[in-house]
C-alpha cells in the first residue's frame, strides 16, 4: 500500500495521456460535400463514460478507466479534427476517414501544481479514391484548423501536429 505522499506528483514529472479519435464518413461517402460530425473516442481500447481525477492519490481513486485528462486531450483532438474536416470539405476535398492517436503531456511545475503543457495530434487521413491530396494541402488544412478551432484558441496548451 502506497502513501498519498508517494503518489503525489513531483516537479518535473510528465505523463502521457493517450486517446484515439476515430471518424468515418460512412453513409455520406457517395454524397459530395456531405459528412457526419459523429466520431468515437477510444481510451485504452474501450469507449468508457465514467470519469475520475487522475491527479488524485491512488488510494482515493475509484476503479474507472477514463479520467479528466484523457477527456481534455480528446476534446482538443476532436475539435481540431472537426475544424480540419470543415476546411477540407470547404475546399472540395472528399475525406473518408480521420484517425488520430493524440497524446497529452501533464507537466508538474516546481510548486507541484500541474497543467497540460502540450497536446500532440497524429492524424492519419484517408481521402476518397478520386482525390490525390498533396502533403502541403493537408498541412494547410491543419493551419486553418488551428486558426479557426475555438478550443485551440481558448487554451494555453501548445497544440502540435505530428506526422503519424
Amino acid at each position: 500500500m502506497s502513501s498519498d505522499k508517494a503518489d503525489a506528483p513531483r516537479a518535473g514529472d510528465e505523463r502521457i495521456h493517450l486517446v484515439t479519435i476515430d471518424w468515418v464518413r460512412g453513409k455520406w461517402s457517395e454524397v459530395p460535400g456531405k459528412y457526419s460530425r459523429e466520431h468515437l473516442w477510444h481510451f485504452a481500447g474501450k469507449l468508457n463514460l465514467k470519469v475520475t481525477d487522475a491527479l488524485a492519490p491512488m488510494s482515493y481513486r475509484d476503479a474507472v478507466r477514463l479520467d479528466a485528462l484523457k477527456s481534455y486531450v480528446a476534446t482538443v483532438a476532436s475539435a481540431h479534427m472537426l475544424a480540419w474536416l470543415h476546411a477540407a470539405f470547404s475546399h472540395g476535398v472528399e475525406v473518408e476517414r480521420y484517425l488520430d492517436a493524440a497524446e497529452g503531456v501533464l507537466s508538474i511545475l516546481p510548486d507541484r501544481r500541474s497543467w497540460v503543457s502540450e497536446v500532440t495530434l497524429k492524424p492519419r487521413i484517408t481521402f476518397h479514391p478520386d482525390h490525390d491530396v498533396e502533403a502541403k494541402v493537408v498541412e494547410h488544412f491543419h493551419e486553418l484548423a488551428l486558426r479557426d478551432c475555438f478550443i485551440a484558441r481558448s487554451i494555453k496548451t501548445k497544440v502540435t501536429i505530428s506526422a503519424a
